[in-house]
């Protein structure tokens, strides 16, 4: 695979950072660089666990608006006391087996959840727009 190469003109504000860092971290500038593109880029969803890819190219095509109600939705409430119930059950060991089963599908259903409110929030933060802080959450 042939390695790319770009020249960018970089604000002397920031390129006073990248030679701190490169000091204070004893590493060369074009290191430095490379691990934080590489620490920021996000992966390829070709690249991801087949579950996670399937979820991720659905919210690629999806609109700004559409973005937005996702990362602000909630989980349902009845699933949540649904959950914490069979887990309570779980503990005490008195769940059945179809018991068990349920909660499996809830706690696959509340990560699948959890991804597409992840991502969709990713996928805004690429598109430009400024999400809100955890005080700014805590608040609604």
């Amino acid at each position: 695979m042939n390695n790319g190469t770009i020249v960018i003109d970089i604000p002397q504000g920031l390129y006073q950072r990248l030679q701190r860092f490169t000091a204070l971290s004893r590493q060369t500038l074009e290191s430095v660089v490379l691990q934080t593109l590489d620490a920021n880029v996000p992966s390829l969803p070709e690249n991801l666990p087949e579950t996670m890819r399937e979820i991720w190219f659905a919210l690629e095509k999806l609109d700004d608006e559409s973005l937005w109600n996702i990362a602000r939705s909630t989980i349902n409430q009845q699933h949540q006391e649904q959950y914490s119930l069979l887990l309570e059950k779980k503990r005490q060991g008195t769940l059945t087996t179809s018991e068990q089963t349920l909660l499996e599908k809830l706690y696959f259903e509340a990560n699948q959840y959890m991804l597409r409110k992840a991502y969709a929030n990713v996928m805004l933060k690429w598109r430009g727009y400024q999400l809100p802080t955890l005080a700014e959450l805590s608040c609604q």
